[in-house]
């Protein structure tokens, strides 16, 4: 599936009321280092997951647009804020907001992205209860995204991390916001707190799956596609899933060999190719490609509950892509 041409016209409506909700922002410096992020582009996932659940309840997916561009504008947020704890100098290929705007810019940047959010969910279209409910879903979401990235930073420091534990961390890291926009376009529809439920797991499943596949992407993916270094997360000491499965299934010299590389800040493109193959040769990145195509495969299981119709089969589509994707 090519996303930005299936649905262009959703990215493009996406993109219009993004750009028109950031406008608005007098300072020019600001409004700069907010739109830094989203005028690169993107493929909108979590705002065209949005769309496609309420569109394929009741066709209501033009009035899900804002929630949609609001979990974007968090999604952005927490990528400037992300990129300052980290001191990362390269996103998308462009310098991140931090370097190329200064340390206070990207933390206003970042906390203006979060307020925007809320101001556009609070002036959807949409009576008072589900307007309650979509922003009570978002600020839950933030909360939770908020503990992820701490879980993420406090496992860089531990020697060993379990399956389960990288699981629940991604799960409010990454998946949350896919949980959000699935659960956020059945709230919008209107649909009964039951289906609502069903579409915040569809979402979870398939978050996922999509940053277990990017995990694998570090390792395999073109860098001219991913716009990130082969490796990065080696060399940042990720224990990603697929680290956690080399280490359980590895002899010790070959754990001994991994380590060796892993979070070696200067670590050599050989080192990299080095460290690369072990996992491979442990058959991890396998092993963690087949797990996100089981979830992946859950996550279809429940689109069941909706109506059968172009969208549904668009949304089992877009699960698919999650773990076909190249970039």
């Amino acid at each position: 599936m090519d996303v930005k041409e299936v649905f262009k016209s959703e990215i493009a409506k996406i993109n219009r009321v993004l750009s028109h909700s950031l406008s608005v922002i007098e300072n020019e410096r600001l409004r700069s280092a907010m739109l830094h992020y989203p005028s690169a582009g993107g493929k909108r996932l979590r705002p065209i997951t949005t769309m496609l659940v309420a569109n394929a309840i009741n066709k209501s997916g033009e009035l899900a647009v804002p929630f949609g561009v609001a979990l974007e504008m968090v999604h952005n947020f927490t990528l400037v804020h992300d990129d300052v704890m980290d001191n990362d100098t390269v996103r998308r290929g462009m310098e991140t907001v931090h370097v190329k705007f200064g340390l206070p810019e990207a933390i206003l940047a970042g906390d203006a992205l979060f307020a925007k959010a809320f101001e556009i969910v609070g002036n959807m279209e949409i009576d008072g209860e589900r307007k309650s409910r979509l922003m009570t879903l978002l600020a839950k979401a933030v909360l939770v995204l908020a503990e992820g990235q701490q879980m993420d930073m406090d496992s860089e420091k531990l020697s060993a991390v379990s399956s389960e534990a990288y699981l629940k961390m991604i799960e409010r890291k990454t998946a949350v916001l896919f949980s959000a926009a699935a659960q956020g376009g059945a709230i919008v529809a209107g649909a009964q707190e039951s289906l609502q439920e069903t579409l915040f797991e569809f979402g979870r499943l398939i978050g996922l799956a999509f940053q277990i596949r990017d995990d694998i992407l570090c390792l395999r993916g073109d860098p001219k596609e991913t716009k990130k270094p082969k490796g990065s997360d080696i060399r940042n000491g990720k224990k990603t899933l697929i680290v956690i499965y080399a280490l359980e299934a590895l002899s010790d010299d070959g754990k001994a060999d991994l380590n060796r590389i892993l979070g070696k800040k200067d670590a050599s493109e050989r080192e990299i190719d080095e460290a690369v193959a072990i996992l491979e040769s442990a058959g991890a990145i396998d092993r963690a490609q087949r797990v996100a195509s089981e979830m992946i495969a859950r996550a279809k299981i429940l689109l069941d509950d909706l109506p059968s119709n172009e969208y549904c089969n668009l949304l089992r589509e877009l699960s698919d892509y999650m773990i076909t994707r190249t970039s």
